[in-house]
C-alpha cells in the first residue's frame, strides 16, 4: 500500500481579490505560513518517507516546514506545478468575468500561450505514475489547487473534465491511498488545527 498525502499549499497574497495565480511565483501570506504550519504539526508523527513540491515557492514554503520535521527528504518536481494560464495569470475573478463576456477566453479557460487541458491532466498521471514505484511508503505532496482536481477526479470515480465536482482548500489535505491497482481516497480536504 502506498499512502500519498495531497497538501494545497497555503493562502497567498492573491486570494484576497481571487486572483489566477496559475505558475506565477507567489509567496504564502501570513496565514498561509500559519498553514503551513498546522499541516506540518500534524503531519509530524506521520511516517513519511518522501515530500514532493512544485517548483514554485507557495509549495516549497510548507513543504520545507514538513519536510524539516518529519526528517523526509524534499523533492522539487515541475509535474505538480500548476496548470499555466498564460495571459490570464494574474488577473482578478472580476477581470477574468471580463475577459469571458468580451469572449476572449478559450472555452477551458486558458489564455493564450497556456497549457492545454490534456497536458495539464497528463503531467498529472506521470506523477501518479512516480509515486506508484513507491511501494510501500507514505509520500506527501504539497501542490496547487488545479494539479488537486486532476490527481484526485478519477480516484472518486470522476473525468478530469469534470473540474466543478472537487476543490480543495487552501491550507487542507487528503489522503489517496494506491493498492497497487487503482488510487482511493481515504479522506479529502480536511483542515489541520
Amino acid at each position: 500500500m502506498i499512502r500519498l498525502y495531497l497538501v494545497r499549499h497555503g493562502q497567498t497574497y492573491f486570494e484576497p481579490d481571487q486572483r489566477l495565480k496559475g505558475q506565477l511565483d507567489v509567496r504564502l501570506d501570513l496565514t498561509g505560513r500559519e498553514q503551513a504550519r498546522a499541516v506540518a504539526n500534524h503531519l509530524h508523527s506521520s511516517r513519511v518517507d518522501a515530500v514532493y513540491a512544485s517548483t514554485l515557492r507557495r509549495t516549497r514554503e510548507g513543504a520545507d516546514v514538513i519536510s524539516e520535521l518529519t526528517g523526509a527528504p524534499l523533492l522539487v518536481s515541475p509535474l505538480i506545478d500548476e496548470r499555466g494560464w498564460g495571459q490570464r495569470q494574474g488577473l482578478a475573478s472580476y477581470e477574468m468575468a471580463i475577459e469571458q463576456a468580451a469572449g476572449r477566453v478559450a472555452t477551458d479557460g486558458f489564455g493564450p500561450m497556456g497549457e492545454p487541458a490534456d497536458e495539464f491532466a497528463r503531467r498529472a498521471q506521470l506523477f501518479l505514475d512516480l509515486v506508484a514505484e513507491r511501494s510501500g511508503q507514505t509520500v506527501v505532496a504539497v501542490t496547487h489547487g488545479g494539479i488537486l482536481k486532476n490527481l484526485v477526479l478519477p480516484a472518486i470515480g470522476r473525468a478530469p473534465t469534470d473540474r466543478g465536482a472537487y476543490t480543495q482548500d487552501t491550507g487542507a489535505i487528503s489522503l489517496l491511498e494506491y493498492d497497487g491497482s487503482a488510487w482511493r481516497p481515504a479522506f479529502l480536504n480536511m483542515k489541520p488545527k
